[in-house]
């Protein structure tokens, strides 16, 4: 068994890094427009021996002085991962331990899936509100996919639920089922095509989308209507006697106490609690538990950060339950990527040590001069 290298962190930085998206992005079914911009919060930890290790950390500086002078093995132990006093920086904590055991991070987390990793682009979002021509909402939707697939992706998710707040239910149904079908279409038939409603829609408006879109070939239906288990029974019992495919994926947003219990009783397909805010400690732990029940699998949720997906990928390429993992198209300037290859909506996690990842020594200063970033040392 491998032990924790001995280090202690003698400094932390935190640089903010900001980037686009090709386009802004719409309404989902619960809020308002998400934007054109991302930004990401890079944390490095520094032992007193110079070994550094990077990675997505919402750690404030207050919290970041009380681990200086620690030791790693009091912030993390193998094979678990990050301790309780350390899960505030956990992605980093990895990336540092796989440098200093000059190992890629999958290998260190026992590099049981593959390396070739299957990307969806997760940005269509709801982007027709007061458009009424069908036609001028057909090329809205055309556009996003011509864009997603000039930046690499042949899979895409979007999302649905217009008829929970931004339109009529009937005609938002009508409206998410144009948009399922001119995104089909535009992505071609080898194209996995999933849809997420952010638990906007009914039981029954679940199943009337479904209904509608019989013939479309709907990879998954992520966060149909909050979890409840006679409801997710009720839907998962209508695609088996209907002979889809289709998986139910949840666990997103404020999954209940008996979520899990649906999950093993079969009801929900596909687990994707938030990565960041769940950790990879807790998701490597999870994923083997729910290895054992058979047909389930995984596939966090990943909004909101462009890093993260370099931790993730190896995640990914360390675990044989994983599915698919969510992306979109954005330019983040700095990032300087160790070996690592996307195409065809394939990423290919490299062989490097640790994660594979460094930042631009100019742009990363940058971001240590933002107002959110900071650096301490002993």
């Amino acid at each position: 068994m491998h032990q924790v290298p001995k280090g202690k962190i003698a400094r932390i930085e935190k640089s903010i890094l900001r980037g686009t998206r090709p386009r802004s992005i719409g309404y989902n079914a619960r809020i308002p427009t998400h934007g054109p911009k991302i930004s990401d919060a890079v944390v490095r930890l520094h032992t007193a021996d110079g070994a550094w290790g990077l990675g997505w950390s919402r750690i404030a500086e207050d919290g970041a002085r009380e681990l200086l002078g620690r030791d790693i093995d009091e912030l993390f132990q193998l094979p678990e991962g990050s301790l309780e006093t350390g899960r505030i920086v956990d992605l980093p904590l990895w990336d540092l331990v796989a440098r200093m055991m000059d190992l890629p991070l999958y290998r260190l987390l026992g590099a049981r899936g593959k390396r070739q990793v299957e990307l969806y682009d997760g940005s269509i979002y709801i982007d027709d509100l007061g458009v009424q021509d069908e036609e001028q909402v057909k090329d809205i939707f055309r556009a996003e996919v011509a864009s997603g697939q000039e930046h690499g992706f042949g899979n895409f998710k979007i999302k649905v639920g217009r008829g929970a707040r931004w339109m009529p239910p009937s005609e938002g149904l009508e409206r998410d089922e144009l948009v399922i079908r001119t995104v089909r279409e535009a992505a071609g038939p080898q194209a996995k095509i999933l849809i997420d409603a952010n638990m906007g829609n009914t039981l029954n408006t679940a199943i009337c989308l479904l209904d509608a879109c019989a013939d479309v070939g709907i990879y998954w239906f992520e966060e149909p209507f909050a979890e409840d288990a006679p409801l997710n029974l009720a839907l998962k019992d209508h695609i088996v006697e209907s002979g889809w495919d289709t998986l139910i994926a949840d666990g997103e947003f404020s999954p209940p106490p008996n979520f899990f219990d649906m999950v093993e009783k079969g009801f929900i397909d596909v687990v994707q609690h938030d990565f960041r805010f769940a950790s990879l400690t807790w998701w490597r732990e999870t994923a083997a538990r729910l290895e054992q029940w058979g047909e389930v699998h995984v596939a966090p949720h990943t909004w909101g950060s462009y890093i993260e997906r370099y931790h993730h990928a190896h995640f990914a390429a360390s675990t044989p339950n994983y599915l698919l993992l969510e992306a979109a198209p954005a330019a983040l300037p700095g990032l300087v990527e160790d070996g690592w290859q996307f195409t065809d909506s394939i990423l290919h996690v490299p062989d490097t040590p640790g994660v594979g990842l460094d930042i631009d020594p100019e742009i990363y200063a940058q971001g240590l001069e933002d107002p959110d970033g900071f650096s301490v040392q002993l």
